[in-house]
Formats: C-alpha cells, sequence, structure tokens
C-alpha cells in the first residue's frame, strides 16, 4: 500500500490501471497515476529531495508505460526540482531539457514552470544572461495563465522562485502576492511559505551588506509571516511545516535581539523536521545554534557549527548561505583570537564585494524589464502586421503579403497556383453577397488546410486566391486537384440551397516569383476556356 512519502519508493506494481500496490486510489484531476506525483510533491515538501528523487524515477516508468502524459510531466518536473535542491545541476538541467521536449511550443502553464526552475540552474552555473533570459520568458508564460487554477499558481510560484534566485527580491515577492490562491489550506500554506522565506533570504542578503535597517523591516516581515505559515500549516495538518515556520521565525526573532526565547522555541521545534542540507530552516538552525553557543562562551561549538553550515551551503549550491556562514565564523574567531586589523580589512573587502554585487541586481532588473519591453513591442508589431498583411474577410495574406513574398529572395524555383471560382458573380447575383462572402471564407479554409505551413497562401482579389510553394511538377499538380475536388465536394447545399461552387487551377512554375505568377495567370485563363473546374499547367515551363 502507498500512503506516504516515507513508504513511497518500492517497486512500480505490474498491473497498470487505478490499482496502485494493493489499495485502490483515486484518480487525480490531472493525470490517471496523479497520487504518485503528489507523493513525489510530498517528500519534497517535507524536505526530503533525494527521496522525491528516487520517487519520481521509480514511478515514471510506470506513468510511461501506462501512457499518462500529464504526471510524467510532473515526475520529471519534480525531479528537476530536487536535483536542484541538492545542488545536482547538470541533473537538473537534464531533467527540465527532457521536459522541454514533452511540451508544445504554444502552452503557457508548462513551459512557465520549466523555464523558471532552468533559470535558476543557470544562475547558479554561473549564467546569469541565460537566467534572466528564461525568467522573462517564464514570466511572460505565466502572465497567460488566468483564473484561480492550479496551472496559474504553480507557474506563477516557480517564476517567484526563480526571481528569488537571482536576488530580485521585491520582485519575487509581489509575484507571490499576485497568486489567487482559493481556500484550499494547502496551496495558502506553501505560498505563505514562500513568501517567508523570501523575506528571510532578503533579510540574510542585507545583513551581508551591512544594511542593518534594511534587514531589520525584513525579519520583522519574517517573524510575522512565519506565524502565518505555522497557523496555515496547522489548518492543514502538516506538522513538518509548522516545525520548520518555528525555526523560521525563531531565527528572525533573534535577529532582531531576542536570543534567548528563540533558542528555546527553535529547539522546541527542532525534532519536528528531518535536518537535511537541502532544507533552509536546517541551515538556519545551525545558525542560531552558534549564535546561541557564542553568547554563551563555548566558541568551539559555535565554530563546529558554523563549519557544518558551511559544509551544508558549499554541499548543496547555496552562496548566500555560505556567506551568512563565513561572516558568523569570521567573527567567532574574531572572539577567539581578540581583534585584528585584518579582520576589519577582509570584513571591509568582503562587504564592498558584495554591495557592488548587489548593485547589479539593478542591472539583472532592468535587463528583465528590457525583454519585457521586447516583448510588448514585438506583440504590438505582430497584431499591426496582420492587419496591414491580413485579408479581413478570409484571414488568408491579402494582396500586399502576397506582393512582399513575391519581391522577397528565393533560394529555390517557386511554383503559383492561381485559384478562381467559377462564375462567382452569379453566385452573388442569384443568392446575395452575404452567401458570396460566406463561399469566399469556406473555400479560403479548404485552401489553406491543405497547403503546407511554408507555402504563403493569399486572396489576390474578389473570387481570386493564390498560393505560392516549392512543390514541382506532379506534386504541384496533385495539391491543384486536392483544392479542386474538395470545393467541388464541399457541402454547398448548407450554406444555400441549390448553391453549387468549383473552382479553376492554373500553375505556373519558374525561377522568377512574379514569372511563375504570370504564367500561373495564363494557365488559369486556359483551365476557364477549357469548360471551368479544372486545373491547367503553364506550357513551357522553366526548369
Amino acid at each position: 500500500m502507498i500512503g506516504s512519502c516515507a513508504d513511497s519508493v518500492g517497486e512500480p506494481a505490474e498491473e497498470s490501471g487505478e490499482r496502485v500496490g494493493t489499495e485502490v486510489v483515486a484518480v487525480g484531476e490531472f493525470g490517471v497515476f496523479d497520487v504518485l506525483s503528489d507523493l513525489a510533491h510530498e517528500c519534497y515538501v517535507e524536505g526530503n529531495s533525494e527521496r522525491a528523487v528516487v520517487v519520481c524515477r521509480r514511478w515514471r516508468r510506470l506513468t510511461e508505460a501506462a501512457g499518462d502524459e500529464l504526471t510524467t510531466r510532473y515526475l520529471w518536473y519534480i525531479e528537476a526540482i530536487g536535483h536542484l535542491e541538492l545542488g545536482a545541476l547538470p541533473a537538473a538541467q537534464s531533467c527540465l531539457e527532457r521536459l522541454l521536449d514533452l511540451l508544445d511550443p504554444d502552452e503557457t502553464v508548462w513551459p512557465a514552470k520549466t523555464l523558471a526552475i532552468l533559470a535558476e540552474v543557470h544562475y547558479r552555473l554561473g549564467r546569469p544572461g541565460h537566467a534572466v533570459a528564461s525568467i522573462a520568458e517564464a514570466d511572460w508564460r505565466a502572465g497567460q495563465v488566468t483564473g484561480v487554477s492550479y496551472g496559474h499558481t504553480s507557474a506563477r510560484m516557480a517564476v517567484a522562485l526563480a526571481l528569488r534566485t537571482v536576488d530580485l527580491y521585491e520582485q519575487a515577492d509581489q509575484r507571490l502576492a499576485e497568486i489567487e490562491m482559493g481556500p484550499d489550506p494547502t496551496l495558502r500554506m506553501l505560498v505563505a511559505g514562500e513568501r517567508a522565506v523570501t523575506s528571510a533570504s532578503w533579510a540574510m542578503a542585507l545583513l551581508a551588506i551591512g544594511d542593518r535597517e534594511g534587514a531589520g523591516e525584513q525579519l520583522s516581515r519574517t517573524a510575522s509571516r512565519a506565524l502565518l505559515v505555522e497557523e496555515q500549516a496547522r489548518a492543514a495538518g502538516n506538522p513538518t511545516s509548522i516545525a520548520r515556520a518555528r525555526v523560521l521565525g525563531a531565527w528572525a526573532s533573534a535577529g532582531l535581539g531576542e536570543l534567548g526565547l528563540a533558542r528555546m522555541r527553535a529547539e522546541e521545534a527542532a525534532g519536528g523536521f528531518e535536518h537535511r542540507p537541502e532544507v533552509f530552516e536546517s541551515f538556519l538552525l545551525r545558525l542560531l545554534r552558534a549564535e546561541g553557543a557564542r553568547a554563551d562562551g563555548d566558541l568551539d561549538r559555535a565554530r563546529a557549527l558554523l563549519s557544518e553550515g558551511l559544509d551544508q551551503a558549499e554541499s548543496t549550491g547555496r552562496t548566500a548561505w555560505t556567506i551568512a556562514a563565513s561572516q558568523e565564523l569570521a567573527a567567532v574567531e574574531s572572539d577567539a583570537h581578540g581583534h585584528h586589523r585584518a579582520v576589519d580589512l577582509w570584513q571591509g573587502m568582503a562587504t564592498g564585494a558584495l554591495r557592488r554585487a548587489w548593485i547589479e541586481r539593478e542591472g539583472r532588473f532592468m535587463a528583465l524589464q528590457d525583454r519585457h519591453a521586447v516583448r510588448r513591442l514585438v506583440e504590438e508589431t505582430d497584431r499591426m502586421g496582420v492587419a496591414v498583411l491580413e485579408d479581413p474577410l478570409t484571414g488568408l495574406g491579402n494582396r500586399r503579403m502576397l506582393v512582399e513574398s513575391l519581391d522577397a529572395p528565393h533560394d529555390l524555383q517557386v511554383t503559383a497556383l492561381f485559384v478562381d471560382l467559377d462564375q462567382f458573380k452569379e453566385v452573388n447575383d442569384a443568392f446575395s453577397h452575404e452567401v458570396g462572402d460566406e463561399a469566399l471564407r469556406r473555400v479560403a479554409r479548404i485552401i489553406d488546410a491543405r497547403c503546407r505551413g511554408t507555402d504563403v497562401v493569399t486572396r489576390y482579389g474578389g473570387d481570386e486566391f493564390v498560393v505560392l510553394s516549392t512543390l514541382t511538377g506532379e506534386a504541384a499538380v496533385a495539391l491543384a486537384e486536392r483544392l479542386r475536388v474538395a470545393v467541388a465536394e464541399e457541402d454547398w447545399e448548407a450554406v444555400a440551397p441549390g448553391l453549387r461552387i468549383t473552382v479553376s487551377v492554373g500553375i505556373g512554375h519558374a525561377a522568377a516569383p512574379r514569372r511563375a505568377l504570370a504564367s500561373a495567370d495564363r494557365a488559369l485563363a486556359e483551365a476557364k476556356r477549357g469548360g471551368r473546374d479544372r486545373v491547367a499547367v503553364a506550357a513551357g515551363l522553366e526548369g
């Protein structure tokens, strides 16, 4: 039976269906085996990223074999996050690239989530430019998701965490605040938890550059948010998150000068969660214990705790943690060996470097804003371009698009198909212009549906259409015949009783697009003379 993260790493069940192990489980909202991704996510939320990775790898064999694409996506995603938390950055990147291969380019939620995590990987691998580019794309896609939904929440949260990773705390906090959560207590707990961690990370960064006033504001906010997390975790029935929230709040209280009470609260909560290296609160607990040992005069214990903290930070690739532990360790060494001018010099140089790095945040923010501005400009330009180049009746390209395509450089010879509705004036006269317009729209859809994505399909004017293609010979003739037959077989009676529409098609081929179009025009005239509803190929085609 599968019931929790602790017992979720057994071998996959042999049966494919809704039974896992010996317990029949309810089919989730997303995929048939959604319960498996829930278990993997539970491992991650509880701070056991290593187990989450194992769960994802083992159960993905089942979901892939069963064709459960949605759950497979979640398992790739959670495994990537697990690797990221463990500091296994190449493994995380590999998972995310596999996930991107599974996605449709037009999707919004999944690309936003995947690119946001990829941005964190890029940044921690020392590629800030790639990170900003990924965040910008992720943020734009997340912005396309509307309403209260799991997709909206998860995409926004992923973007917020990526922004936090590149030290853009203000923007990260804003994205988290924008999430519409609904009544779900677990979701409220998760969002409140990330906001608390964001303000704590912000405070840690400000302490590193010596901004005690700014840090104090964020520490106060962290303490307040930790209480909210504790409240939401209690409502969600999650004792692990209650304990972690208490440690987070205790660390903030210690930073605000309440060390005694903070130590007591932290120790009371310490047994409530597993102190794994990737868990932020386990690092904060070490810092808090080291601060307490230093206050007690037990410098050896303080030194040992901070050395463990450094190992923890370096093993998981957390630069901010490394800085915090190093600064505290320097203070302990100063207590042990007496104040020395070299310490002041080192701290001055380190603080100066950290302040310069902090200022570089503005560059990342401006780069992000620039990418957003370019995206908006491109979208507006695209909208304007569509209006200029699109035929308003049929939605195909208009004559201006055709002219631009004719004048564009072409590496290959071009085939032009000139399509004309037979005796269309009589349709308008006998059935009305409204019926005529609907006929034109249907013919346009027929032509567009049978052409390739690389073909240029336009309404030339009135009842004439032009297709520019790289198809030649028999392939071009076959396309023209498909168009002609499809139009003739369309259910025109559904448009108007007694209505019948046919087309004539002329084909021209030449190295120069305009000469191909002229040849197609001559062939069309030949098709009309030959009795209409037929395909004609221009004589003397250029090879």
